[in-house]
């Protein structure tokens, strides 16, 4: 599981997750290594994250910066930015660059996995979110907008659900059978 360092707070490291049936969030995570991952869409820059885990269940927690999604490169404002601009949702930002092919690639896959998700999030987002027809990606996203930065959307759904707007995290496959939606 991926985590953002802003959920961190004070601490140096993760809480472990309070759902967990073996340790339910009471053991410190121990420090395990660390892994080198690209944060520019053409990897010109490249950081270190993080990894915990926990002695009792065995799961992994890396903490990355809030900028970045949980196995994306593209970061979290340029990825905002494009999608403001693709479905007109865009504030008072400035117009930004057109999109690399790159950039244009990562964009494309990640409104396919987005438009799939959109009754899960909605379902998980609950009362913030209108209800929206399942692959309307453009309603989706001016009401995701509307509540606010995507950074802090992020972290919530991190937070409370174990999940990202893209994917699901993997080590929690049997938690998702739970989920409302």
């Amino acid at each position: 599981m991926q985590v953002h360092k802003s959920q961190l707070g004070n601490s140096d490291r993760p809480r472990a997750c309070k759902n967990c049936a073996l340790c339910c969030g009471k053991n410190r995570l121990q420090r395990h290594g660390s892994y080198a991952r690209r944060r520019k869409i053409d990897g010109t820059e490249e950081i270190r994250v993080h990894r915990f885990l926990c002695p009792q269940c065995g799961r992994t927690w890396g903490v990355i910066p809030d900028d970045m999604f949980p196995r994306r490169c593209v970061e979290v404002s340029r990825f905002q930015s494009l999608l403001d601009q693709r479905f007109g949702s865009a504030g008072e930002d400035p117009r930004p660059p057109p999109a690399t092919v790159n950039e244009e690639g990562c964009v494309r896959r990640a409104i396919k996995n987005l438009s799939e998700r959109i009754p899960l999030l909605c379902g998980l987002l609950g009362q913030l979110m209108p209800v929206i027809p399942k692959g309307d990606i453009g309603s989706f996203w001016r009401a995701l907008r509307k509540l606010g930065p995507l950074e802090p959307t992020l972290a919530l759904l991190a937070e409370n659900f174990n999940t990202s707007l893209l994917a699901s995290y993997r080590s929690l496959i049997w938690q998702r059978e739970k989920c409302p939606a």
